[in-house]
Order: structure tokens, then sequence, then C-alpha cells
């Protein structure tokens, strides 16, 4: 009996330990959630991790700081050494800092996990219809609702957006942005010279004051991380360069050197007329960029500091333009560029990541990077079997092609994973932000740039593709290189595989419309789509989430108490059960030598 009794206490005893044991790892758990007591990450730290402390983090500026700013880009033209800037970047109250190539917030390292976000419900065409993007709006708040806890979940810490209504207020959006622990770069838009025309110096003053104002408006919000000066403003698409040549008289010929003309540039015939007229051209560029983040600086005062920047597409030799004339821009806090090169940003002499960071004292972010999900048989060109044009639809595609998620995720991890790799190598490489939060329809349509098969007829040209496919007067003479016969997408509601031929891509083949981590499954009563996750939303999540996230650890130390407690209870059960039965043994034994008179 007292051994039983000895055993009773034991297991009482091993469960008050577990639950003292447990209790313990409960309270660690609420430290962490407090901000004490926290361990230092061993990942890229997210905003859940951050400390509200590092808003008082910053220093103030050196006497004669603002005449040294306002003299900047004059003292750059004439050392030609640098283009590291000569401001402070930091803030007081913005809780921001690069230090050297490192990117800060609220006083931890902070690695950009994140996505382009554009959410144009389906049906939508934002270069021709209110609210012609900007979707950032009280009345859009649904959207944000959809999105943004998503994204928290995936691990993201970061959007980029497009379109931005100088003219409207923003504050609910960045509001729920700061709410779900994220930090967004806005683009302030400039599309293309057809919304910004510019013809005179003049015209770039008033847009690098608009700009300035609208960095001002939002100085003291949280959620901004920082602002875009427009979107691959040196794409000819966009026609600044244009602009810029006309109004500068820089004599540039926007025609590759193969063909007599300028683009690709690379200073290996220091005579040509281009070493002159391609410096001018991007003096005159990166000179705007400048006077509109220095403008944009001077609003944010001494208190607060986000970074400025313009994107810029990998075109014409970008990192011997960084390398020649970055110089001219030293207002702008960062190098940003769109980049799809295939699964890996380059390799050896062609890395572009390492091409910038060797190119530049300041560091880079892509602000966009990717492929899409589609497996498009239009892709397929050999020296025996090229077709073109495209007949296959999504619906009509070529047995083994077709949507293809898993090369998609594997190619935007790679992709993800050279970013933070060479991130932690202190290679000046801030993050990037993947293409695109969701499958975009309307860049199928008419104007977007992708390869189309035209009007046949100057007849046809008034009716606007009257003999487009399947027109039984349809000429596919008409089609550029390996374009779709179903494109341009006439129909916005309806998915197609518009793109163009791209060689760095899985497949050979870019589809405009299949970038998303989510696919639009279509619409409910309140326009607002519903989303559903591709395979590539699972592999970051897995990626981006950190490694040692509070809630995981917590369980996990319960789980080892609770199974050490368990293997504790075990082992006493049995010495109890063995002490009971060898005492009973021995109580038998006693009885059998007694006297049966007792």
């Amino acid at each position: 009996e007292s051994a039983t009794s000895d055993a009773t206490m034991r297991l009482g005893v091993a469960a008050f330990l577990s639950l003292f044991l447990l209790a313990a790892h409960g309270s660690d758990y609420v430290k962490n959630q407090d901000g004490a007591s926290k361990k230092q990450p061993t990942t890229a730290p997210t905003p859940k991790e951050s400390s509200s402390a590092g808003h008082k983090a910053g220093h103030k500026d050196s006497a004669g700081a603002h005449k040294q700013r306002e003299s900047a880009s004059q003292q750059a033209a004439v050392t030609h050494k640098s283009d590291k800037s000569p401001r402070k970047q930091n803030g007081t109250k913005s809780g921001i800092a690069l230090k050297g190539k490192k990117l800060h917030v609220d006083g931890q390292e902070f690695f950009m996990k994140g996505v382009a976000y554009s959410p144009v419900p389906l049906g939508d065409d934002p270069l021709y219809g209110a609210p012609y993007g900007d979707y950032f709006t009280d009345e859009f708040s649904a959207f944000w609702v959809r999105d943004l806890p998503l994204l928290n979940s995936m691990g993201s810490n970061s959007i980029r957006t497009y379109a931005w209504n100088t003219t409207r207020d923003h504050t609910m959006f960045l509001d729920m942005v700061h709410s779900n622990d994220v930090k967004v770069a806005i683009t302030y838009f400039l599309g293309s010279t057809l919304q910004t025309p510019i013809s005179s110096k003049e015209d770039l003053e008033r847009v690098a004051q608009d700009f300035a104002h609208q960095v001002a408006k939002y100085k003291d919000h949280p959620a901004i991380l920082g602002w875009s000066f427009g979107n691959e403003i040196n794409g000819g698409w966009n026609g600044f360069v244009y602009a810029l040549d006309g109004i500068f008289q820089c004599g540039w010929d926007p025609l590759p050197v193969e063909q007599g003309g300028c683009m690709n540039f690379d200073y290996t015939n220091k005579t040509s007329p281009c070493v002159k007229s391609v410096e001018c051209l991007y003096k005159s560029l990166f000179g705007w960029i400048d006077r509109a983040a220095h403008l944009a600086h001077e609003a944010l005062g001494e208190e607060y500091y986000r970074l400025m920047f313009a994107t810029f597409a990998d075109v014409d030799q970008l990192h011997l333009r960084i390398k020649m004339f970055g110089h001219y821009l030293p207002n702008a806090d960062l190098w940003a560029a769109q980049v799809y090169r295939g699964k890996t940003f380059g390799e050896g002499e062609q890395d572009f990541l390492l091409q910038v960071d060797n190119s530049s004292a300041k560091p880079l972010a892509i602000t966009e990077y990717g492929v899409d999900s589609y497996k498009d048989s239009c892709g397929i060109c050999t020296k025996k079997h090229c077709p073109t044009p495209c007949y296959n639809t999504p619906t009509n595609e070529t047995k083994g092609y077709g949507e293809d998620q898993k090369t998609h995720a594997e190619w935007v991890a790679a992709l993800s994973g050279r970013l933070y790799s060479t991130w932690q190598n202190g290679k000046g490489v801030l993050g990037g932000f993947v293409m695109a939060w969701i499958d975009e329809a309307w860049k199928t349509t008419t104007h977007f740039p992708t390869n189309i098969c035209a009007d046949n007829t100057k007849k046809a040209k008034k009716g606007g593709w009257k003999y487009h496919y399947p027109h039984k007067k349809f000429d596919p003479k008409t089609c550029d290189f390996k374009a779709h016969v179903e494109c341009p997408n006439l129909n916005i509601w309806k998915p197609s595989l518009c793109g163009q031929f791209m060689p760095a891509f899985p497949d050979h083949y870019l589809n405009e419309g299949f970038f998303g981590i989510n696919k639009v499954k279509g619409v409910d009563g309140t326009d607002v789509n519903e989303l559903e996750q591709k395979l590539v939303y699972v592999v970051l999540q897995d990626m981006w989430l950190p490694k040692e996230d509070p809630i995981i650890e917590w369980h996990k130390a319960a789980t080892a108490t609770l199974m050490a407690a368990t293997i504790s209870t075990i082992f006493i059960t049995i010495w109890a059960c063995q002490r009971h039965f060898s005492l009973k043994a021995a109580v038998s034994a006693v009885h059998a030598t007694r006297d049966p008179v007792y």
C-alpha cells in the first residue's frame, strides 16, 4: 500500500512539473508577443519582429547639409567619381534608414519580400477606364480586405503599387497596409508621354514639383517605404527618352548599335558620335529624376526619410549607364529595375545583381521579377520546326502544354532564393517584388505591347480588326513573329495567350496574363474577384515566413515538454508496477512460512 501511494505521489509530481513547464513556456510566448525577451531572428526579419523603438533612431543633419544637397548634382558632375548620396539617409521619426547598402526598418535589417500589387478586376482596363488603375481609394477597400491578410499570411512584408491619382486621398489604404504589418513602395504615376506630356524644361520642373507635393502629403505615414518616380522610365515604349532627346537636342539614335544607332552602345568605339549623345541623354534623364528626388527629400524635412528612386527597364546596358552617369543622380537612394533574364538574374559577367553592385555605391532593388505559369506551345522553335503564327488557345492546347504551376513555382523560388542569398552575402541587394499578385487579363488587350496579328486591309482599319481570326479573310502574313492569331484579345473578360517570344523563359514564351500568384476565378455581386492560390503561394510562404515564429516555437516547446512528461510517467508507472508486484511476492512468501495457526 505504501508503494502504491508512493507511485501515485510521483505521478502527481510529474503532472505538476508538466503543467509548470507549459505555463513557463506560455509566459515566454506572451513576453515575445510584447516585444520583450525576444531572440534575434536567424532569417530575414519581418515587420512583425520589429520594435517601435527604431522610430527613435536617426541623427541630426550636419551643418550646411541643405546647401550640399542643393548643389549635389553640380558637384557630382564635376568629380565624376561616385554616385553616393551626400545626404543623411535616415529620419528621427520615420524608422527607415539606409546604412551603407543595407536597409533598416524600425531598427532591424529589412529584406524586401515584396509583391507587385495591382488588383485590377476582371473586365476592367486601367489605361482606358476609371479608376485608371488606382484601386487604392476608399470605395475599393474590399480588394484590400481580401488581399492584405493573404499577403501577410504568405510572409510578404512589402508591396509595390503602380497607379496613384494625386487628386484623391489614399489614407484608408495606407492605414490598412500598416495594420497588416506590410510596407508599400508607391509608384508616382507618369505612365507614358501620352499621360504625362513633356516638351520643355518647364514641364520637367512642373512634374518634379508635383511629385514632391505628393510625397509631402503622406510624409508621416508609417506604411510608406518609399516612392518610385515613374515606372520603366528609360523604356522607349514610354516615350520619355525621346522627349528628353528633343528637349536637350542630344542627337541620340534609338536604333541598336548593330544597325548604326546608339542603343546598347558599349564604348568600344570611342570616336563614335554616340559617346556624346548617350551622355547627353542620360544626363538629362538622371538629372530630371535627381531634381524630383531632391525636392521630395526637401519636402520630407529633417524628421522623415523615405526611399526615393526611379524604376528602370533592363535595357540599353543599364549597368553601364549607371557606372558612367550615376553621378548625375546623387539624390536617389537606390537603383531599381525590372529584370526578366530567366531562372537567374544572369550568369558570370552577365549577372545583373553583381553588375550593378560593382558599378555603384548605392544598393539595388529588383522591382519586378518572375515568370508566367503557362506552358505555351507557341514557344517551340528549332532549326527544323518554328511555327508562326500560333493557333493554340487555353482551351485548345497541344498535348503536354497548358498551365504549369510547378515550373512557375520552381523558377520564382529560384529567383527569390538568389535575391536572398545575395542580400545575405552583403552584395548591395535590398530584395525584390514578385510579378504579380493576380493574373492580369487586361494585359492581353489591344493596347499592351504584345505580338499581334494586325488588320490586313486599309478598309479593315476603320472597323478595328475587321478581319480578325477566324474571319475567312484573315491573313497570317499580317502577324508578328510568334504572335497568337487570337491576339490582340478583343474580349477583356476572356484570358488569352497574348504575349511575346522570350527565349529566357522556361517555355520560351512570355504570357502577359498568367504572372499571378493567384488565379482570378470570376466576379461576384460586388465586382470583387474570388482568388485561388497557385502553388507558388505555398512555396513563397515556406521561404518567407520566419523560421522562428513564436507560435510555432511555443508549440514545439510544449510538445517536447509533454513528450518528456509522458516518458517520465511511463517509467514511473513501470517502476511502481514492478515495486508493487515484488512487494506482493514478498508478502506471499512471508505468508507461506507462517504457522497455519496464525
